[in-house]
């Protein structure tokens, strides 16, 4: 009886022991990953046991650790992933914090929404001092999870509620004239994004150095500038989607960026004076004076700069694009590629008529010779900037500084000026003088980074990185990373010629929302700037048109969402909270 007695008081101690601690002794929580999931997709129902200092638990071995989830329509459970425990002289034990993996399949069956997924958790605690185990215990642990439609219904709604990638597919497959309006109207949106920037200033400088008629001839001018355009850009679109070639990839080849450079060094140094282009007099009197000549002009410069303007993408650009290469209807795909880029040029006729009044604006000659200069400097200035892609970081710094000594010196900052010098030679020489400090500080900027004197470039670069997040480089590496975090992946295609690239990173990746929704993924960036084999076996593997391109993956690698071009933050934000 005594015996008795004393087991009780020792018990009943232990007990009063156990749950005056400031903490449970063991705590349980579920989380599901990916939070979204479509049907046909697949999920981790992960829990996790936080046992305290001083306990330990039983592990599966002696069947004193059981995780079983609750049935759930339309969701098929595998079996639990429940690591080994520590190996102790009566038995295996867990200590400290342990994960226990469930994978499930969600079938058709599943209801859309949210879902909850309960499990039920057999533990036994053990306190470390005394050794003394307490009764076993089932737990119920709950974690909430989305499931949405399959892909392929997504994109049925997404048509349904009319929007113009959507509507846009279902014209092409209806056969009707209304996707070369949807077209249309996607080049005129996409003339409105950064892609078309570089084009702006060259616009100006050809059509306005020709528009001496005025308005009039500016729109005609125009009109043959954004021909030009559009044949080059259809051209390039057809033989991207004939060939399974990347769009905009083949403009910037190293072979097309010289080529389109010198032409416009060319020419702006004809119409700072330097010498004088002239047809061969046969094709010239073909051309019938020289309005004809202007408007060949116009379309052979707009042949060239389609180049720059063909890596622009758009969602609508992917579905024509996709569109030719599944049906190989090359009449209409050359149609429909042409119709965006007229639309994406509409812009480009409102900035020739604008020049040509500019052009047309002063009736002194004098002050006509200092636009037509003034547009050849320009045009030099594009011609460099052009090439920036080719040439080292200290070689480009170097031709920008001879650039800028040499236009100071075409301005007079070293000619002398007399007494009776007027106002215009003194503005010159001042701003010429300006010019040459411009390009001197460039020159001593390159010569002590080549010495090792102040700040690299490349430790500047990784400092203004720092508010984008962390990318892998590698989508093996990128992949391993997720699967042993269990987090969904974002992966980021782009390409250094790819002006909404820089612009997707610079606007949207650092914007500070996204950045912490960010954290939920594992982020892979891949560079497909290089036309090379590694490139190809991304664009192949992942199906790239254009860039630039962002997929969304589950954890088990089975892709989710994309999308092409710049989207704002805003947008983003939307589909990333979504998955």
């Amino acid at each position: 009886m005594e015996r008795k007695v004393l087991l009780f008081v020792l018990w009943f101690l232990l007990m009063g022991n156990l749950f005056s601690q400031e903490k449970e002794p063991i705590t349980l929580t579920a989380e599901v990953t990916p939070q979204s999931i479509h049907k046909g997709g697949e999920g981790v129902v992960v829990i996790t046991c936080e046992v305290a200092s001083d306990y330990h638990i039983s592990d599966a071995t002696s069947g004193l650790f059981e995780v079983t989830p609750d049935p759930l329509p339309g969701i098929v459970f595998e079996e639990a992933e429940i690591p080994e425990g520590e190996k102790e002289a009566y038995g295996y034990v867990y200590r400290g914090r342990v994960g226990i993996k469930i994978p499930f399949a969600v079938g058709r069956g599943a209801s859309e929404g949210k879902n909850t997924i309960s499990v039920m958790v057999k533990v036994q605690p053990c306190a470390e001092e005394g050794g003394v185990c307490f009764p076993p215990e089932i737990r119920k642990v709950e974690a909430q999870f989305s499931v949405l439609t399959t892909q392929e219904e997504v994109q049925a709604k997404v048509g349904e509620r009319g929007g113009i990638t959507g509507r846009l597919s279902r014209a092409l497959e209806q056969g009707s004239i209304v996707a070369f309006l949807l077209v249309f109207l996607g080049g005129v949106f996409t003339s409105l994004t950064p892609c078309v920037y570089p084009m702006i200033p060259i616009t100006i400088a050809v059509i306005g150095a020709q528009a001496g008629g005025g308005k009039l001839r500016g729109f005609v001018l125009s009109l043959f500038y954004v021909l030009g355009i559009s044949i080059t850009f259809s051209t390039l679109g057809v033989i991207a989607a004939k060939t399974g070639g990347l769009f905009g990839s083949y403009a910037r080849h190293p072979v097309a960026i010289v080529f389109v450079a010198a032409v416009f060094f060319v020419m702006g140094l004809s119409m700072l004076g330097i010498f004088v282009l002239q047809m061969p007099s046969s094709l010239a009197s073909k051309l019938q004076g020289k309005r004809r000549r202007g408007f060949v002009g116009a379309l052979v410069t707009g042949l060239l700069a389609g180049l720059i303007v063909s890596p622009c993408i758009s969602p609508l650009l992917v579905v024509v694009l996709a569109w030719v290469a599944k049906t190989g209807s090359v009449v209409l795909g050359v149609g429909l590629l042409f119709s965006f880029a007229l639309g994406l040029g509409v812009l480009f006729i409102l900035l020739g008529m604008f020049s040509g009044v500019i052009k047309n604006l002063p009736k002194s000659g004098a002050w006509m010779g200092i636009i037509e200069r003034g547009f050849g400097v320009l045009l030099v200035a594009l011609a460099i900037f052009f090439i920036r892609s080719l040439l080292p970081s200290l070689v480009y710094q170097g031709v920008w500084a001879v650039f800028f000594v040499v236009f100071g010196t075409f301005l007079g900052a070293f000619t002398p000026l007399d007494k009776e010098a007027d106002k215009k030679r003194k503005i010159g020489k001042t701003t010429g003088i300006l010019a040459v400090l411009v390009g001197g500080s460039i020159i001593f900027l390159s010569l002590a980074q080549w010495l090792g004197f102040g700040v690299r470039p490349e430790v500047e670069v990784k400092q203004i990185s720092t508010i984008e997040p962390e990318w892998f480089s590698s989508d093996g590496e990128g992949f391993r990373q997720a699967r042993l975090m269990n987090r969904p992946v974002l992966m980021d295609f782009f390409a250094e010629w790819c002006a909404a690239c820089h612009e997707l990173d610079e606007k949207t990746w650092s914007e500070e929302r996204v950045r912490s929704e960010l954290d939920r993924y594992v982020r892979i960036k891949l560079d497909l700037t290089r036309n090379d084999e590694q490139t190809q076996a991304y664009q192949n593997k992942y199906k790239i048109i254009g860039m630039p391109t962002v997929i969304l993956f589950d954890v088990s690698g089975k892709e989710m969402f994309r999308f092409e071009g710049f989207k704002p933050p805003e947008d983003v934000l939307k589909i990333l909270e979504r998955y």
